[in-house]
C-alpha cells in the first residue's frame, strides 16, 4: 500500500511539473555573399518582419534587431514556458533580441545569428502576483534565425 502510494504521488508531481524550454544555439553558417552585403541582406529581411534593426559596429559587419510584443504577439518566433490561454500570457510581453556579425572571408563571409529573449508581465506589475523579467520563461524558436539563414545563403 505504502509503495502504491508514493508511485501515485511520483506520477501526480511529475505531471504538474513543466518541462524546462531549451533556447536554440546560435546559427553558423558561410554566406557566399560579402559581409557588408550580408548584413544589408539581413537588416532588409529583419525589417520586413517588424524587427527595429541597428547596425552595431562602424564596419558595417554586425547589427543588432528586437520586436516587441504583447500577449502572443511574437508566437511566430517565440516559444514560452505558459500556455496560450492561460493568465500569464494574456499579461505577458515578450522582446526578441537579434545579433548578427558576419566575418569578411576569402569567399564571402562567415555568418553567426544568435537569438534571446526577455519576457516581463506588465498586467501583474504592483500585484502580489508580480513577476521580474526574465529571460527564461520565452525562448527564440529559431524561426528568424533559419529565415535569416536562408536569405543569405
Amino acid at each position: 500500500m505504502y509503495r502504491m502510494l508514493i508511485a501515485a504521488m511520483v506520477v501526480l508531481v511529475s505531471g504538474c511539473l513543466t518541462s524546462p524550454i531549451v533556447a536554440p544555439s546560435p546559427v553558423e553558417f558561410h554566406a557566399g555573399k560579402a559581409a557588408p552585403q550580408a548584413i544589408q541582406i539581413a537588416a532588409l529581411a529583419l525589417a520586413s518582419a517588424g524587427f527595429r534593426v541597428a547596425q552595431a559596429d562602424s564596419l558595417g559587419t554586425a547589427l543588432t534587431a528586437n520586436r516587441w510584443a504583447t500577449h502572443n504577439g511574437n508566437e511566430d518566433y517565440v516559444r514560452c514556458r505558459y500556455p496560450k490561454g492561460s493568465d500569464a500570457a494574456a499579461n505577458r510581453a515578450t522582446t526578441l533580441f537579434i545579433t548578427l556579425r558576419a566575418k569578411p572571408d576569402t569567399m564571402g563571409s562567415d555568418v553567426t545569428i544568435g537569438g534571446r529573449v526577455t519576457t516581463t508581465y506588465p498586467g501583474y506589475q504592483g500585484t502580489a502576483m508580480a513577476i521580474a523579467p526574465n529571460d527564461t520563461d520565452c525562448v527564440s524558436t529559431g524561426a528568424i534565425e533559419r529565415q535569416l539563414e536562408i536569405a543569405l545563403r
